[in-house]
């Protein structure tokens, strides 16, 4: 999970945009020199938000000690940071500060409290908390092994577009297969990770589901992912 969190980092960093104008206004410089590779710019334009309690800005600064961009890696100093923006119900702060629990680095390990801070992201909507929060119900890391929680909490997150989130519940209702619509569900979530990641197409059990479903649930899994798309483009056109 710790890989994955790193790769989260670095995409965050170069390519995501603020919350809304609202919440970032005051980051928005850092933001920009952050995109721009300027860090130090970044850390300047940071520190003295953060120590007024701005969550976001704690946030982005606890991001750069845990990239090591513009200063030298420190978990310990990131955990910090998240914790301070999490307390302040910064969902991403909270995912971040739970992979951190849940990897051991920065804070003793614990992946109870790993799960403590990825739920309430996952209540608030956040599809990373979501993600994370079904992970560990699907692995019975730090909950009670719970597919059907899994499927609930990957589900909604997949409903946003988050690829892991898909090619996981893909898997767990194809090992669940209580049903048809296991199956069905399972080739349509597993084709469309595949289809929108081009990791996920290297990992995708799509091949495997796809053995195992008629001519009938084919269609019908094909039918379901052009709905989604469909759903997806017209919630697209509204932001």
């Amino acid at each position: 999970m710790r890989s994955m969190s790193r790769m989260l980092v670095v995409c965050w960093l170069f390519l995501a945009v603020p919350f809304s104008p609202a919440i970032a206004a005051d980051t928005d410089r850092a933001m920009k020199a952050m995109r721009a590779g300027d860090f130090k710019t970044a850390l300047e334009e940071l520190r003295p938000l953060a120590a007024r309690g701005d969550a976001h800005a704690q946030f982005l600064l606890g991001m750069l000690y845990d990239s090591g961009r513009g200063v030298a890696p420190d978990p310990a100093t990131a955990a910090s940071w998240y914790r301070k923006a999490a307390a302040q119900k910064h969902a991403l702060a909270q995912v971040y500060l739970g992979i951190l629990y849940y990897s051991g680095e920065g804070v003793k390990k614990d992946p109870v409290e790993a799960g403590r801070w990825f739920r309430p992201a996952a209540e608030s909507g956040n599809d990373q908390g979501q993600f994370y929060l079904g992970w560990m119900y699907e692995s019975g890391t730090g909950v009670k092994q719970n597919p059907n929680e899994a499927i609930r909490w990957l589900s909604k997150s997949a409903a946003q577009q988050n690829t892991r989130a898909m090619g996981m519940l893909a898997t767990t209702l194809f090992s669940r297969h209580r049903d048809e619509q296991d199956l069905v569900d399972a080739y349509a979530w597993s084709h469309l990770a595949a289809e929108m990641d081009p990791i996920q197409a290297t990992t995708s059990a799509r091949t495997v589901i796809a053995q195992y479903c008629s001519r009938d649930q084919k269609q019908r899994g094909e039918a379901a992912m052009t709905g989604w798309k469909r759903k997806w483009s017209e919630e697209a056109k509204t932001r």
